[in-house]
């Protein structure tokens, strides 16, 4: 049994509203921060574009691309830790002052270049997907 292409499109963007969402979100401290709205109302400005333009597969691959930005910044911040700060001394990403502006934002943004590289890749294979 096969989903209508509508249910399909409906699906596919709540998924990736909520991963642009929560990934685009994590450096937040404070859940209830205003600047939750960046990847809220930004990641759902790509996800409609997406939608109207036929986009949904390289904005999966756009979504992939900013989750491995986050676990670049996870792991970075793990090694950092471990090697550079002083034994027992855990310092979380988030509690550094202007990580979370400028985290959220970079994260964004690395959302929207991917977005835009694999509609470029995209349009340039002829409408076939990325391989």
């Amino acid at each position: 049994m096969s989903l209508p292409d509508s249910l399909r499109t409906v699906v596919a963007v709540a998924v990736y509203w909520a991963a642009i969402a929560l990934g685009g979100s994590v450096l937040l401290a404070d859940p209830t921060s205003p600047l939750v709205a960046v990847p809220v109302v930004g990641g759902g400005a790509v996800v409609a574009h997406a939608a109207r333009t036929d986009g949904l597969v390289p904005l999966g691959y756009a979504v992939g691309t900013m989750w491995i930005a986050v676990l670049a910044l996870s792991v970075g911040t793990g090694v950092v830790d471990v090697f550079v700060l002083p034994a027992g001394a855990i310092a979380p990403l988030a509690d550094y002052p202007g990580i979370a502006p400028i985290g959220t934002v970079g994260l964004l943004a690395v959302l929207v270049a991917a977005y835009a590289a694999f509609i470029r890749r995209t349009a340039e294979r002829g409408g076939e997907g990325p391989e």
